[in-house]
């Protein structure tokens, strides 16, 4: 659609008859009873031949039962146009007809089944093939049907009876689903589709307003059909009017309009059929705004030819008295062609007048067709011919100029037109371009670029009265207007068969150091040979060292492949860590010509064009490090050879593995490096001085950093171990005192953990006094303790013996100090004093003839960097002990001779007890005959009175023993019998003496 719009205002009347003589429609009255609900008058949205045909159906009619209306008298048959209206809702069959649902619920005019004044009826269409093929049905929308709308398809069942077929219901409340209609046959299957407005559909979040259902017609079927919506903006109205075009760009499919009175000023939409069904984006938009009009689009009637171009023109009414008629205007689908001669580019063979560069011709030709075959107009093509158009938007000089060019066009275009004085003409136009001299660049191909338009003229407003002018064609949109053209250089050394088979191979890849400008180093590989390893340590660049060769993979077959390479790449693609910076070669000869991207991510490497049988060729690729940061642990470069000479190709990688390599050094020295132990043993609780403990001892442990600071990587650490005490428990070296100098900051002193001296014990003033002076510590002169004796015995053999004192080895126990390095720039040294604990050594290591106790320092660093490395960052101190010679050690008995005594004493006392077991010691007393037995005593309790105890006692001649009971004998000193012959027994339960 396009053109000049005739514009009609009320009064004016159109030039010619526009829509032809309309049948007469039936517009009855509202009750005055129903004053919410308003008729509408409806016409056919095309023109009506047959009179069957004709069909309409009547809004609020007879207390707002719609009702269908259909004229009567087909040729002949009826004597008048009489008009027979027919009740809605003559009861249809039951069950599906045609594979959709019929409603059920259709029912007298008195008694329907839809909410008061649904309006069936509020739009008409018809058609054929929408339930049967080359069946008329009949279309009626019902917009406020049950709160979300309707559309019926119905049949004519008699000749005064419509009965419903297919109900589709709205998709929203208020939506007014079925407020407009139109049927067309959108894919041009042979079965008509069906086309419902909702201009009151709304979506508030997505802020949509007003839209269009696209029913696809399946074989007759409506059931499960899913609709397509088109959706127009919020309170656009979208949908409140739809017109069937018919072909406007003559693909063969129909094509509608959508109106949206107020999206802005007004905008009606264009929608092309496919073979799919609609397009879903417009293809055009028509604005009033263009026009100066409101409300622009209210209504739609398209489909006529106003013009007599055979192409369908559209009548766009609105609410402001005004109509506008957009005329559609022919489409030209332009055929055109560009010969070169010579196809090939030859720069050994020069052609151009000078004898010493090279000339293409180039031929243009351009014809036309359009529809109908009829309408043949002369039209003028304007084209330009762009030249090496690839190379000049890389911002590079052309290598080309065309020498026949008008004095406005620049040197690499040349432009011109020409006249097509009707359809199949063609008219071609000649022009030359020349390439320069000492072209460089012989690997791309030369594009030239052809593009055209036509020229339109300009349009004239006519007078009142006067005859529309011819509107101008427009090109087809869905045809390109431009064309690419490639002219290639000829290619050499392909063989007497003329197809080159290369062989291009990458010998190796690798990562190197930059040594000097153009020595280079490789990096050290990984333990599986094919990753490189390089460390972050402030290398601004890395060289990657490429070797490609073209030599035959067979030498006892050389024609098999190997021939020339043309237009030989190496295709570099970067990681985001690596710039590409620049390239070197061991031979300036060989140095490729390399080009990168804007972000010097990409490089593409010319590597000859072409390039030669049994050539190789060396160089590096300089790339930046200036993108790897302490997060990158890995580097891959994608490497791809190309060439257009047969060969199959596949990408390479070259990989190496990032790590951060901390420059740390650490070593250790002990102040002295020989102590000695003597003197007494002497326990835990005895000590209250240092001095009492043993030798002194002092560590001195230097970390130096070459690199950066350590913050700025993690957190690192001093750790010594300490060996505080042997296999056993017992005290090894006391430590006394642990200071850091450096690594906390200029002046300050850090602090370890755990802490030392956990007994307490006084510090020596001397060293207190030197340190708050801040003096130098001097050598101390080994202290003279007192002369140590041992009970226990050293046999020369075990004189001889040394030890080694390491908690690595399990010979002792230590206490890990470990000391923060904060602000770790340069050098950090820990002193740690100590003493050694003399009476551990008397009593465990008296026989040895010397000891060597070992100390461990390291540094470790706690960050979340996965790739970070620290090499040699541990020391080892070792100090000798010794027995000081002058104290003198007595002998003892050796241990042998303690356990034989131990064996000879326990061997006389079972000797002893066998002896004493034999004579019967252990044995105790007892009858051995039978007939002895054991005396027995029978107790008789006697009256007190009758006792002759309580006798004696009244008459004062009783005794008593010496342990104080009383005691009475006989004359022969035996005890006293009771008359039964026992024993009398007295008061206590002993027998009584004196009694016979």
């Amino acid at each position: 659609m396009g053109g000049e719009p005739a514009v009609c205002k009320r009064g004016e009347q159109l030039p010619g008859n526009l829509l032809g003589s309309l049948p007469q429609l039936l517009q009855p009255q509202p009750p005055a009873q129903s004053p919410g609900c308003l008729s509408r008058c409806l016409s056919p949205s095309s023109p009506v031949t047959e009179a069957e045909s004709i069909a309409s159906l009547v809004p609020n009619s007879h207390l707002w039962k719609g009702k269908a209306a259909r004229p009567l008298g087909v040729g002949g048959e009826a004597s008048g146009p009489a008009l027979v209206v027919v009740p809605w809702g003559a009861p249809p069959p039951l069950g599906r007809v045609g594979g959709a649902a019929t409603h059920p619920g259709w029912k007298s005019c008195g008694d329907c089944s839809l909410v008061s004044c649904p309006r069936p009826g509020f739009s008409i269409d018809s058609g054929k093939g929408l339930v049967r093929a080359e069946e008329l049905s009949f279309v009626a929308g019902a917009p406020r049907a049950n709160h979300k709308g309707a559309v019926v398809i119905l049949r004519k069942d008699s000749a005064s009876r419509l009965v419903p077929e297919v109900l589709l219901s709205g998709e929203r409340l208020t939506s007014g689903f079925g407020y407009s209609l139109a049927v067309a046959d959108l894919n041009s299957d042979g079965w008509t589709d069906l086309v419902v407005g909702a201009p009151y559909f709304f979506e508030r979040q997505e802020e949509l307003g007003g839209a269009v259902y696209v029913y696809m017609n399946q074989g007759g079927h409506w059931a499960g059909v899913s609709p397509l919506r088109l959706c127009g903006s919020l309170d656009s109205m979208f949908g409140i009017s739809l017109a069937v075009l018919g072909d406007l760009n003559q693909d063969g499919f129909p094509d509608i309009a959508v109106g949206a009175p107020f999206d802005g000023d007004g905008k009606v939409f264009i929608y092309h059929g496919s073979s799919l069904g609609v397009v879903a984006k417009p293809s055009q938009v028509l604005e009033g705004e263009a026009v100066g009009i409101k409300s622009f689009g209210y209504s739609l009637s398209g489909g006529l030819d106003v013009d007599g171009n055979h192409y369908p023109d559209l009548l766009v009414g609105s609410l402001a008295d005004t109509a506008v008629l957009f005329r559609a205007r022919p489409v030209l689908h332009v055929s055109h062609k560009v010969s070169i001669l010579p196809p090939t580019i030859d720069l050994e063979q020069p052609n151009c007048a000078g004898g010493h560069l090279v000339c293409i011709d180039l031929r243009v030709c351009f014809s036309y067709s359009a529809s109908p075959s009829s309408y043949s107009p002369v039209v003028a093509l304007d084209y330009v011919l762009d030249g090496d158009t690839d190379r000049r938007l890389r911002g590079q000089v052309p290598r080309v100029t065309f020498l026949s060019r008008s004095p406005d066009d620049p040197k690499h275009q040349a432009s011109g037109t020409v006249w097509l004085k009707h359809q199949r003409d063609q008219v071609c136009g000649d022009t030359m371009l020349q390439l320069q001299e000492n072209v460089k660049d012989k690997l791309r191909a030369i594009v030239v670029t052809l593009s055209y338009s036509l020229q339109t003229p300009r349009l004239r407003r006519q007078a009142p009265g006067q005859g529309l002018p011819p509107v101008a064609p427009i090109l087809n949109a869905h045809q390109p207007s431009t064309q690419r053209t490639e002219i290639h250089f000829l290619k050499q050394g392909c063989g007497e068969d003329k197809i080159c088979q290369s062989n291009l191979q990458l010998v190796h890849a690798r990562f190197c150091a930059r040594v000097s400008d153009t020595e280079f180093q490789p990096l050290p590989m990984d333990a599986d040979g094919r990753t490189a390893l390089f460390a972050l340590s402030g290398q601004p660049v890395i060289g990657l060292e490429l070797k490609v060769t073209n030599l035959p993979s067979n030498p006892a077959q050389p024609q098999a492949d190997g021939d020339d390479a043309h237009e030989a790449q190496l295709l570099v693609t970067l990681p985001a860590s690596l710039h590409y910076s620049g390239v070197r070669a061991l031979d300036s000869a060989e140095k490729p010509l390399c080009l990168s991207n804007e972000n010097a991510s990409h490089v593409e490497c010319e590597l000859g064009n072409p390039m030669k049988r049994g050539a190789q060729v060396t160089f590096y690729l300089i790339l930046s490090t200036s993108g790897i940061t302490i997060e990158t642990t890995e580097l891959e470069v994608e490497l791809q050879l190309a060439t257009i000479s047969e060969q199959e190709l596949h990408p390479v990688s070259a990989r190496a593995r990032v790590f951060i390599e901390l420059p740390l050094s650490i070593t250790g020295v002990a102040i002295p490096q020989q102590l000695f132990f003597s003197g007494v043993v002497r326990g835990e609780s005895a000590m209250r001085s240092e001095r009492d403990v043993g030798s002194k001892v002092k560590y001195e442990v230097t970390v130096s950093n070459q690199g950066q600071s350590l913050n700025t990587l993690g957190s690192a650490f001093l750790n010594i171990m300490w060996p505080h005490e042997i296999a056993n428990g017992k005290w090894l070296l006391y430590p006394m005192r642990v200071e850091l100098e450096g690594g906390q900051g200029p002046g300050q002193r850090g602090l370890c953990s755990p802490r030392p001296n956990i007994l307490y014990l006084d510090v020596d003033s001397r060293d207190r006094r030197r340190r708050e002076l801040g003096r130098p510590e001097k050598q101390e002169p080994r202290e003279q303790l007192e002369p140590s004796t041992s009970w226990w015995p050293v046999s020369s053999a075990e004189k001889k013996k040394n030890i080694t004192l390491d908690c690595a080895r399990g010979t002792a126990n230590c206490v890990v100090f470990s000391c923060p390095l904060y602000s770790f720039d340069r050098a950090a040294v820990l002193h740690v004093w100590g003493r050694l604990w003399n009476s551990t050594f008397l009593e465990e290591y008296s026989a040895v003839k010397s000891l060597e106790v070992i100390v461990r320092a390291n540094i470790t660093v706690k960050s979340s960097i996965k790739n970070l490395l620290l090499r040699d960052a541990s020391t080892v101190i070792p100090v000798m002990v010794y027995l000081d010679p002058v104290a003198v050690v007595a002998g003892g008995v050796p241990w042998w001779v303690i356990l034989l005594a131990v064996l000879a004493g326990l061997l006389v006392l079972a000797l002893l007890v066998l002896l004493m077991w034999k004579m019967g010691f252990f044995k105790r007393a007892r009858y051995r005959y039978p007939e002895a037995t054991v005396p027995q005593y029978h107790a008789v309790k006697i009256p007190r009175e009758d006792r002759q105890q309580y006798k004696e006692e009244k008459t004062g001649t009783i005794l008593r023993n010496n342990w104080g009971s009383p005691r009475r004998e006989g004359p022969d000193a035996h005890p006293i019998l009771a008359g039964d012959g026992h024993p009398e027994l007295g008061s206590d339960g002993h027998p009584v003496p004196g009694t016979a």
